[in-house]
């Protein structure tokens, strides 16, 4: 068990024994740590040298295992990933118009008006 999960499992415990002495209100705090601790560890991907250059990196476990110094890397959880989001026909079709009314436009204008759109449809 990793230091954060025995964190989140002792502050579990103190907001139990809390909730039985004083009522309910530490409910919401106590149910999102029993499921954060629900979900299973994340596995590291891979480990890093601290200090040493950016591909200092290790896929092997035994290997980061021996020496403490290695820092464990992890994936972003699917729960974690965003879905991205594409453009209509109809949103591109509007900036295409848009794009195309406008005098001297070239084809760089275009990109950056489809990126921009892009970007606030996917933050």
């Amino acid at each position: 068990m990793t230091d954060l999960r025995q964190a989140a499992q002792q502050a579990l415990e103190a907001l139990e024994t809390l909730m039985l002495e004083r009522g309910s209100i530490y409910e919401t705090a106590i149910t999102a740590l029993r499921k954060a601790l629900a979900q299973p560890e994340q596995e590291p991907v891979a480990w890093h040298y601290p200090g040493g250059s950016p591909d200092q990196c290790t896929t092997n476990k035994e290997y980061a295992e021996m020496e403490p110094a290695w820092t464990p890397l992890y994936a972003a959880s699917p729960a974690a990933q965003r879905k991205w989001v594409g453009l209509t026909e109809f949103q591109f079709a509007e900036i295409y118009n848009r794009w195309n009314d406008t005098n001297g436009s070239t084809a760089w204008g275009l990109n950056q008006a489809l990126e921009a759109k892009l970007r606030k449809l996917n933050t």
